[in-house]
């Protein structure tokens, strides 16, 4: 069960690794456009004023930021219940906050989770 939770954990990371990836790109996308509002206005032809073309940049940014933040603890919580399947002590702790998490989300730390428990049951 060892290895399951271990694989769970590295297919959740390498996902929030390109969710990481399309959170920076948005970032940039974002930027872009709060610093050329006109020209967006100018192409939407009347349908947003330059304004607004601003505004959502700036939606875009922060909500862009907000999920770079995430996944990055996540990517950090999934590393720290990984290591402790090795550690020699029966933690449970990360496993646990890792099924909570896969609640709410992501599959794969769910499964990690539940496989990591097991595996520290075992191992006692």
């Amino acid at each position: 069960m060892k290895s399951a939770s271990k694989i769970m954990y590295v297919i959740g990371r390498v996902f929030n690794i390109i969710a990481l990836v399309c959170a920076v790109i948005g970032i940039v996308i974002g930027a872009i456009a709060m610093s050329m509002p006109a020209k967006i206005a100018d192409q939407s032809n009347g349908a947003i004023e330059a304004a607004q073309a601003h505004a959502v940049g700036l939606g875009i940014v922060i909500g862009a930021a907000i999920s770079f933040v995430v996944y990055l603890v996540l990517i950090l919580l999934a590393t720290k219940a990984s290591k402790s399947l090795d550690n020699g002590k029966k933690d449970t702790a990360p496993h646990v906050l890792m099924i909570i998490v896969g609640i709410f989300g992501d599959i794969f730390y769910l499964l990690g989770g539940i496989f990591g428990l097991i595996a520290e049951d075992e191992e006692n």
